[in-house]
């Protein structure tokens, strides 16, 4: 399956962008265990377009020979903004490789929505159509693909995110991704499968691709999502958070081969520290383990005598501290 011009194979899993969570390190850890790409976290496109280049780059970091295919996601609220950012990001040496720029009117953060971007859009489409239609042109002239993620509706789910969902399509987007909950309803409360599959058969009669995301916790689940929605591929957002290996085990099942057995306790620490080390040769030390103390409790979820761990990690300072108390954490399942 090919979403614009990049081949994708079959059924595409992907990891979902996450804010705080979607390091260019995780990506690659995420590809490396079948995921089939994951976006950057969302990226404001007037800072880019404004000059502040050197201060949104880290979160823009791609790396081509690890993640295979690249997407960098914006977020902001003028046209304009958007086509200046592009143009910058394909004329930067160590970002003119991306392949997918991925547009986020999805976001449900207070502080995004009040300055009119991210679900905000949801209640002004034709600014919405505008935005895709100018990134678009601008992703053109680089030989860019450009994707939309968005969700079922702002408030409720109605005939109008229906609208929304072709309208997206019929501007030029070449994928359309939507999450199950509308933007009220933030990350609580169930996806709406259902609402889904109606906005993937608006999406589908304008010819264009069409992603799920939302409720994806195994891969029993994974399959249930493609089932109802019948989307062309699925994105997988917080149950990957400390468990890239769920991408190896939807594969698995999409594939019709055995489940892969499940990771190690010496295996889940080995992985939190590479995230850790990765995270920190970008950002530096202080800073990476700082921002790493809300992802490194995924890793133990569900385990024994983690409860006490979880803490220590959320209050260590340095690499050298981290690999201490997982030692010790890991000696006591010996």
């Amino acid at each position: 399956m090919k979403i614009g011009n990049i081949e994708m194979g079959n059924t595409p899993v992907c990891l979902a962008p996450m804010a705080g969570t979607s390091s260019v390190t995780f990506r690659a850890i995420c590809v490396q265990q079948g995921a089939s790409y994951g976006p950057t976290e969302l990226v404001s496109a007037r800072s880019i377009s404004y000059g502040n280049f050197e201060r949104s780059f880290r979160y823009m970091k791609i790396s081509p020979s690890e993640e295979k295919i690249t997407a960098i996601q914006l977020f902001g609220f003028e046209p304009s903004d958007f086509e200046e950012a592009v143009k910058a990001i394909c004329s930067d040496d160590l970002l003119k490789d991306v392949d997918i720029i991925d547009i986020n009117m999805g976001c449900p953060v207070a502080k995004v929505v009040k300055t009119g971007a991210g679900s905000a859009l949801m209640n002004d489409p034709e600014r919405a159509f505008r935005i895709v239609e100018s990134t678009v042109r601008a992703a053109e002239s680089f030989g860019k693909t450009v994707t939309v993620k968005t969700r079922i509706g702002f408030g409720e789910f109605g005939p109008a995110s229906v609208e929304f969902a072709r309208g997206l399509a019929a501007s030029g987007a070449s994928m359309v991704c939507v999450h199950g909950r509308t933007a009220k309803q933030m990350y609580g409360g169930e996806a709406d499968w259902n609402a889904i599959r109606k906005m993937r058969d608006a999406v589908a009669s304008e010819g264009v691709k069409f992603f799920s995301n939302g409720d994806v916790k195994d891969e029993e689940s994974a399959l249930r999502l493609l089932d109802v929605t019948e989307a062309d591929g699925i994105m997988v957002g917080r149950a990957a958070m400390g468990d890239p290996w769920i991408f190896a085990r939807i594969r698995a099942a999409l594939d019709g081969r055995e489940t892969p057995p499940a990771p190690s306790v010496r295996e889940k620490c080995d992985m939190l520290i590479r995230e850790l080390k990765g995270t920190v040769s970008n950002i530096g030390e202080t800073t990476g383990v700082k921002e790493m103390r809300s992802v490194m409790p995924h890793y133990l979820k569900g385990l024994r005598g983690a409860s006490g761990v979880k803490v220590e990690l959320c209050r260590a300072t340095t690499v050298k501290e981290v690999e201490v108390i997982l030692k010790g954490f890991c000696d006591t399942w010996i």
